[in-house]
């Protein structure tokens, strides 16, 4: 009886719940993000990391530009959280397939001991790490031997540089400008853009405003004032057009600018990874099966020892 009231439980269970709806549940990251022409793409910025330590340092350590408010947590799961990472809101203002040129975020005064503690994570080679749309941005930079532009997709970009060539070898120089590339796909059967590529190329420039306009950094006058050093209306920010870097310096009034640029993309929103895993073809697949080999090896040797140590144990109980 005990059983047959059981059964008629759960069957009535069974049937309320059948005649329900149920809503479905995704996990960050893998559901696609759609943007429809000028929405906000948020871009994302996380932990600073460094080869050199294992120290992560948060993003706004360092006197970068702050959102307004202030930055907020933008975690999107616990196992963010639990990894070391810190991902924060920021300051940056990006719309779909709106380009940007030369456009000023924020003016910000080094006093002594910001240009202190930024030469420092200079010189440690720590690394900006931004996310947009849980994508990582790749960095675009100049290969020292051959001098030719390449793109890596592992490890952030750099915050800045050491002038290797100065007396004292001590000139740190900052990234305060950033052209952000941006590869979108639109599928045949929505609507909305995709994000599938994003790239971050980091300029030092030393900029100054038209007429030698003295910005405070706080007043609304200077984001409208033209720079000196940005190219003319409709052109981004080339490389090779700097004449003078942004030097690290107590009393340096650094002025921080993006572009964005923006291009249609055949790749397809499910395999925009591709090119992280293999580093734009410069990392064969024979070395993901190497680590998979090697994973499959350390786990059967721990078993074997596991395995081993309860053998012997096992025979001296029962001896």
């Amino acid at each position: 009886m005990t059983m047959n009231r059981w059964l008629s439980a759960l069957l009535t269970v069974a049937v309320s719940l059948s005649g329900r709806s149920i809503n479905a549940f995704y996990m960050p990251g893998v559901r696609t993000a759609e943007f429809s022409d000028n929405a906000e793409v948020e871009l994302k910025v996380n932990v600073m990391t460094s080869i050199h330590t294992q120290i992560p340092k948060d993003y706004y350590r360092l006197p970068f530009c702050r959102p307004n408010g202030g930055p907020k947590m933008a975690n999107e799961n616990l196992g963010e959280f639990l990894t070391g990472n810190k991902i924060q809101t920021s300051p940056y203002s990006l719309m779909m397939r709106q380009e940007m040129y030369c456009k000023i975020l924020c003016q910000s005064e080094l006093t002594a001991l910001e240009a202190r503690n930024m030469r420092m994570h200079i010189k440690y080679g720590y690394h900006n790490n931004w996310i947009i749309d849980n994508l990582p941005s790749a960095a675009i930079g100049m290969n020292e031997v051959s001098g030719e532009q390449q793109t890596h997709y592992a490890g952030g970009f750099p915050i800045g540089f050491v002038d290797s060539r100065s007396d004292d070898k001590k000139d740190c120089y900052i990234f305060n400008h950033v052209n952000i590339f941006l590869d979108i796909h639109k599928s045949d059967k929505d609507s909305g853009y995709r994000v599938v590529a994003f790239r971050v190329e980091p300029i030092s420039v030393k900029h100054k405003f038209v007429g030698d306009f003295d910005w405070d950094g706080v007043s609304t006058e200077g984001p409208n004032k033209g720079l000196q050093t940005c190219p003319t209306a409709g052109v981004h920010m080339d490389r090779g057009e700097i004449t003078n870097n942004q030097i690290v310096r107590e009393g340096e009034k650094i002025i921080y600018t993006y572009d964005v640029t923006w291009k249609e993309s055949s790749i397809a929103w499910s395999s925009r990874w591709d090119v992280y895993l293999t580093e734009n073809h410069l990392v064969p697949p024979q070395v993901h099966w190497y680590s998979i080999t090697n994973s499959v090896l350390v786990v059967l040797f721990l078993s074997l020892l596991v395995v081993s140590i309860l053998v012997r144990n096992l025979r001296r109980d029962i001896a």
